[in-house]
């Protein structure tokens, strides 16, 4: 079959009932089912209805993934581990300051770009290079490079999410002015939209001018939590000063959410935006053992205090990121200099074990690595 292909005309396997076929089909791993699609129209037919890509994605999300992108020179490389294996590793040792090492293949799933990638959305990514924006499906190894937009302007910022209502995937981008590093921001325009239709939609494929009623300078990485964008930004108008600005990728409105008195996010400070239990949260970074994250849950800030154990013997007096919390509960936290590293810190609150677990095939591989939380594998074909 690797040798041809072409999509066969009939198969022995057309005979089997259709339900079956999917079903079988939706226990592969998403890397085998884009394979697949050679066996036969029929199967072809099957992988790329919706009714599959909903039925693999409900399975995919009971078993979310960790996906590790990785530079090397100018190519751009993807792995997924489960949740399940990263807790079996880091659990195979009873010591609070354990080493576990998990094997990475750098395979086929890459393409040649500079390294800006936003967080995955429902198994699909967006990256950017210079003008150029590219929605990618690491699980399949597809890319697909967007139509130009519609500006003259270098300085672009560019946000990815999902609406569940109309089951569309969206990227928002918008362009500011170039200035001195020693001027104040100025506000953000040209604020665009382009659409990806779900898996039976077919939509005109160009960007789409919207209009933004909240003036402000996007300053770090979006999260999309429950249909909505979070970034952190900065205000020159009476809301001056760091805020969060959330965008309804349903409604594609722009609105603002405070901080909490006294906390500041920016691009390459202490603290950024991560996904705690579906819910927005504020993490800091630390050269010692006590984190603080910031909650919101139903407009109102909490602050949970996490004190890591053990945690200078594991990671010696590099700054951490806390990246948020897996579905199991457990904090994970990556180095802040990761270019050189090839570990994750793994930390279980209620029994207080933090655990270091070591990557194998990362180290001397790649120039620089990234972890996404919160990852799942889904067969959509771009």
């Amino acid at each position: 079959m690797e040798n041809n292909p072409q999509i066969r005309e009939n198969d022995s396997s057309d005979y089997l009932p259709q339900e079956l076929i999917a079903q079988i089909l939706v226990n592969l791993p998403s890397k085998s089912v884009a394979k697949l699609i050679v066996v036969s129209k029929l199967w072809s037919s099957i992988i790329r209805s919706k009714s599959f890509i909903d039925l693999y994605l409900t399975r995919s999300l009971t078993r979310p993934c960790l996906l590790f992108s990785l530079l090397r020179g100018k190519i751009l490389f993807f792995h997924s581990i489960s949740e399940k294996a990263i807790l079996e590793e880091a659990a195979a040792s009873s010591y609070t300051s354990s080493t576990s090492r998990i094997p990475l293949s750098l395979d086929r799933r890459s393409f040649p770009l500079s390294y800006n990638v936003c967080p995955p959305v429902r198994g699909l990514i967006c990256c950017q290079d210079l003008d150029k924006v590219v929605i990618s499906n690491p699980s399949t190894g597809q890319f697909l490079l967007l139509p130009k937009l519609n500006t003259k302007r270098r300085r672009i910022s560019r946000f990815f999410g999902y609406d569940p209502i109309e089951d569309e995937y969206k990227v928002l981008c918008m362009t500011v002015l170039q200035v001195p590093s020693n001027s104040e921001p100025v506000v953000s325009e040209e604020h665009q939209v382009f659409t990806l239709g779900g898996a039976e939609k077919k939509k005109e494929a160009a960007w789409r001018m919207i209009t933004c009623k909240v003036p402000h300078c996007p300053a770090t990485q979006g999260i999309c939590i429950d249909g909505v964008v979070y970034y952190g930004a900065w205000s020159n108008s009476k809301h001056k000063g760091s805020l969060i600005v959330a965008f309804d990728v349903i409604s594609e409105e722009f609105t603002l959410v405070k901080l909490p008195s006294g906390v500041e996010v920016y691009y390459d400070r202490d603290s950024e935006l991560v996904n705690y239990q579906r819910k927005l949260a504020l993490a800091n970074h630390s050269y010692r053992e006590k984190f603080e994250l910031w909650v919101l849950d139903k407009q109102e800030w909490s602050k949970i205090s996490v004190m890591v154990p053990s945690l200078k013997d594991l990671v010696g007096k590099d700054l951490f990121y806390l990246r948020g919390a897996i579905s199991s509960g457990e904090f994970i936290f990556t180095p802040l200099h990761s270019d050189w590293s090839s570990f994750i810190i793994s930390y279980d609150r209620k029994e207080e074990i933090a655990r270091r677990v070591e990557l194998k095939g990362i180290k001397d591989r790649s120039s620089y690595t990234r972890v996404f939380l919160n990852h799942v594998e889904c067969p959509i074909f771009l």
